[in-house]
């Protein structure tokens, strides 16, 4: 089978804010589940979906729950700094010499947005696969004026657009977008020539709050639980 699309579900296990939170238990399950299971339940062909992770025990949990882990992240790109290109990059790496050719397109899903649905998934790999946009990224919307968005200069606010008078009123303001960190798919040769997940032909793909929602802190941790009891997912 050739492979199109790359998945890569990068779980660095030194998170300081919530120790292991890849691995811990949401709504019964590992956090890591919830975004192998959706990648499952997808319905994508061509793809092959792997963890990136700098451990052991990341790839054995990730053997008991399907996930395929073909390696162990090098040093240099398991530290508090390293971006996602370079772990990106590492990937594709081990795919071209594992393979002998690159994919071409590839999705980095982070398994701290765990609502991210199988039709989210397959929607943005849909778009990608159309040749309409070079890269598709996963957004929420943000019902902000720039009038109402400040800086705090010298200890006071100042509006990003001192241009026109503060809008507040929903019905006026036309939402602005910003990545929501759950989805990025990018075309590999824009990727890798570009070192961008950002492309001119860019498109967003709008999802709602509780698909947007991204783990990061105790707080975070509570409200995901929270949806999970209300039956919100």
């Amino acid at each position: 089978m050739q492979i199109n699309t790359l998945v890569v579900i990068p779980a660095r296990s030194g998170s300081k804010g919530l120790p292991d939170k890849n691995i811990k238990l949401l709504g019964g399950k590992p956090l890591l589940t919830w975004t192998a299971q959706a990648i499952a339940q997808a319905g994508l062909t061509g793809c092959l979906s792997i963890l990136s992770t700098d451990s052991q025990k990341y790839v054995e949990v990730a053997a008991q729950i399907g996930l395929e882990a073909p390696f162990i992240r090098p040093d240099d790109c398991a530290t508090d700094t390293a971006s996602a290109l370079q772990v990106v990059e590492h990937a594709l790496l081990w795919f071209q010499q594992a393979y002998g050719y690159l994919p071409d397109q590839l999705m980095w899903l982070q398994p701290t947005s765990p609502f991210r649905t199988p039709a989210i998934i397959y929607q943005a790999w849909t778009m990608l696969a159309s040749g309409k946009a070079d890269a598709v990224i996963g957004c929420k919307e943000i019902h902000r004026d720039l009038t109402t968005l400040f800086r705090c200069d010298d200890g006071f606010l100042s509006p990003l657009n001192k241009t026109k008078p503060t809008q507040t009123a929903r019905q006026q303001i036309q939402p602005l977008l910003t990545p929501n960190g759950a989805m990025y798919c990018c075309k590999t040769a824009y990727l890798l020539e570009h070192k961008s997940f950002y492309p001119e032909r860019t498109m967003p793909l709008i999802m709602n709050a509780i698909q947007s929602l991204d783990i990061d802190t105790e707080e975070d941790w509570a409200i995901a639980e929270a949806f999970i009891k209300q039956g919100l997912v």
